[in-house]
């Protein structure tokens, strides 16, 4: 992404998981930059979670020597981290594909827990995907596919799922508005919400419920994401809210 093309690559084992340590030459206009990078990682729960620190040690193509590769790795790795993880940099994804009601692909979160509906069958399927963290429910996505419902089913079935959380978990939230969203991948029409928590209690976190619902022909997909918001519990939040997007970024639905 920084127009950088990698001479060498490797990476030590720490204790936030292996910590990534790469040698480049740039190919953007202008003088070439020899560069080496280190990538650390913070974990600070009230700022909303991790965050990747980018150290860069550089000079100009020209000026490198090999001996100066030794002198990079010492100068990018003489940094604390003030809020050390125990998470890793990254998780292995897991894929999720059915071939009915339509052809449905996505991805998740190895650690993320899948448990499908027994009720699924050629007309429709569901999956629900959960995240625990220290023992504690912290997230859910919940994935819909129907074949040949109308945009006006599809939407009284979300109101149901809404009103349904009230009965289940004793969640209520707010009316859902949806708001037109840009295409992605094969949907033809995307629309997506997000509605706070009503009525809670004053010892209890806040939650929010993230909505997607996209068509794709004449499948509907409908999308949601049950979490703490950021305000309540940011390092749940973050979790939750990114193990959303990877399943939406990698949904596909084809007949």
């Amino acid at each position: 992404m920084r127009g950088e093309k990698v001479l060498q690559e490797q990476s030590y084992p720490q204790a936030g998981g292996r910590q990534p340590d790469v040698l480049t030459i740039s190919t953007t206009a202008g003088p070439q930059r020899i560069s080496r990078w280190v990538v650390l990682k913070d974990g600070a729960p009230a700022t909303g979670g991790a965050h990747f620190f980018v150290l860069q040690a550089s000079t100009l193509a020209t000026n490198y020597a090999a001996e100066l590769a030794d002198v990079f790795l010492v100068a990018v790795n003489n940094f604390d981290i003030l809020h050390s993880t125990h998470w890793d940099y990254a998780e292995q994804l897991r894929t999720l594909v059915r071939a009915a009601p339509a052809r449905v692909a996505t991805v998740f979160p190895l650690s993320w827990q899948q448990r499908e509906n027994p009720r699924s069958d050629e007309h429709f399927y569901q999956v629900k995907l959960t995240k625990d963290l220290a023992g504690r429910r912290i997230g859910q996505v919940n994935l819909m596919l129907t074949a040949g419902q109308s945009e006006a089913e599809m939407r009284r079935l979300e109101e149901e799922n809404r009103q349904g959380y009230q009965q289940a978990d004793h969640l209520t939230f707010a009316p859902t508005h949806f708001e037109p969203a840009p295409k992605f991948g094969s949907f033809d029409q995307v629309f997506t919400a997000l509605t706070p928590q009503t009525d809670v209690p004053a010892d209890t976190p806040a939650q929010e419920r993230q909505v997607l619902l996209a068509r794709a022909g004449t499948y509907w997909v409908l999308l949601e994401n049950t979490r703490f918001t950021r305000t309540a519990k940011p390092e749940a939040w973050a979790i939750s809210k990114r193990g959303f997007e990877i399943v939406q970024e990698h949904l596909v639905v084809k007949p």
